[in-house]
């Protein structure tokens, strides 16, 4: 029954995505879903995106490592979604460009925009390896496969998801997910609940540190990954597309806004789950956290769907973010050096490119195995938005920045945040970095400013 359960449900979601996708798909089809988008299927491609495993199976994981401050995920998100109905929607969706770094060009030049994208890629590709290490967690739990073999399953699946139908395939299957995922979430917190794991028991029976503050791992590490969950959002080109796709400036606010609403209490309920295992005495592998507490406590035929649902989610949204960076490296890359392209040979560029993403996440992940999975997403994030995020407020709010100033603030920004991690320098190279180019971007307004003066 469930195995049963599983094919049923992800043969069910699978064809969704392949009929609305359609039959015929051309470039802007593919990329933006015809500018015709409404607000669920805005709100579809960007939550499909951002609630993936790193939202469900990681926060779980934390969770059951460190308690509620696994919540910073799926709260930055959402305070990162809410910022992007409130003040970058409009502007962006007016631009009539096709990606972010399209956007940044029209403000500060080709060099800028190159740096965006670059910047994108990394950032997206070390949130696909997140995918794929929370896909494996959730195989590993019922396939006896060996752990490459697993990845190279993932990897097949990624690339059938997209190559089905681009973004309006994307958009129908993440409002189908999240539908699925909110059902199954919701499932977990009640089944918690029948088991005595009630909020009131959990918060008498666990200790309050590190189970029940936000900054079990620290003030300022807990910060930093709020503020790369925020960087991310606004920093990203699949959240770009999501209100590109839409049919107006208005539906774009009201499918982000949607988003923010939406995506919170995902975290806290798989913090709920995370926490019950705890309070059990269940000992485990923290990334097998969601996957045990499926497979013991439902019943096999919900289970199924559970588990089902779980994986889609994990892989609709690596699919997203690698459909994110095929756009980046075709549109801001590829054209930026080839000035002249058909639109038919941009989509060929583009799908070469998808399949390029998914075989270095591929590898990356065979050596990633065991690590947690929300420190890959929290470094993702904001390594996606350190180097844009300052440049493109000071575009959104027209601020007087030249191309040079804010070239320099945007390479710095990424510089520190890069280079943070692998010099293993103490703080945070996120929060620090962001700062230096905020810093660096005053002194350019404040000298432009100055200049128009005299």
């Amino acid at each position: 029954m469930f195995f049963l359960s599983v094919a049923a449900t992800m043969i069910f979601v699978i064809s969704v995505g392949v009929m609305a996708s359609g039959k015929k798909i051309d470039e802007e089809e593919y990329s933006l879903a015809g500018r015709k988008a409404n607000p669920f299927a805005v709100s579809g491609i960007l939550l499909g995106a951002l609630i993936g495993g790193a939202s469900t199976v990681g926060t779980a994981e934390m969770a059951y490592v460190y308690g509620l401050s696994a919540w910073w995920f799926t709260l930055g998100g959402g305070i990162g979604s809410l910022l992007l109905a409130l003040f970058i929607a409009e502007p962006l969706r007016k631009s009539g460009v096709t990606t972010l770094a399209q956007f940044l060009s029209r403000h500060y030049g080709l060099q800028m925009s190159r740096l965006a994208a670059v910047g994108s890629i990394i950032g997206t590709l070390i949130a696909v390896v997140a995918q794929f290490l929370a896909s494996c967690a959730l195989l590993s739990a019922i396939v006896p496969l060996p752990y490459w073999a697993l990845n190279l399953l993932v990897a097949f699946l990624i690339l059938a998801f997209i190559y089905s139908g681009g973004t309006k395939s994307y958009s129908a299957i993440g409002q189908v997910k999240l539908v699925l995922l909110y059902f199954t979430l919701i499932a977990c917190a009640v089944f918690a609940y029948k088991l005595g794991h009630t909020p009131r028991a959990l918060v008498k029976d666990l200790p309050r540190f590190p189970f029940f503050s936000l900054f079990a791992r620290g003030v300022f590490k807990e910060l930093n990954a709020c503020l790369s969950l925020i960087l991310g959002t606004l920093g990203t080109q699949i959240y770009a597309q999501a209100v590109l796709s839409a049919s107006s400036e208005k539906t774009a606010k009201r499918g982000a806004l949607l988003s923010a609403i939406l995506m919170p209490p995902i975290g806290l309920l798989g913090i709920w789950i995370g926490l019950a295992l705890r309070r059990e005495g269940v000992v485990i592998e923290p990334s097998q956290a969601l996957p045990y507490f499926l497979y013991t406590y439902f019943p096999k035929a919900l289970s199924g769907v559970a588990w089902a649902t779980l994986f889609i989610t994990s892989l609709g949204t690596a699919a997203g973010l690698s459909l994110g960076v095929a756009t980046t490296i075709s549109y801001d890359l590829y054209v930026s050096f080839k000035k002249l392209s058909s639109s038919r040979t941009i989509l060929v560029i583009n799908r070469l490119s998808l399949l390029c993403v998914i075989v270095v996440a591929f590898i990356t992940s065979l050596r990633a195995a065991d690590s947690l999975i929300l420190q890959w997403s929290y470094l993702s994030m904001g390594l996606r938005g350190a180097g844009v995020f300052v440049p493109l407020v000071a575009a959104v709010f027209s601020f007087s920045l030249s191309p040079g100033m804010a070239f320099m603030s945007g390479a710095t920004g990424i510089t520190i945040a890069c280079l943070w991690p692998i010099l293993k320098l103490p703080g945070e190279g996120i929060l620090i970095g962001v700062c230096v180019s905020a810093m660096i971007a005053l002194f350019g307004i404040y000298n432009s400013k100055k200049a128009r003066i005299k």
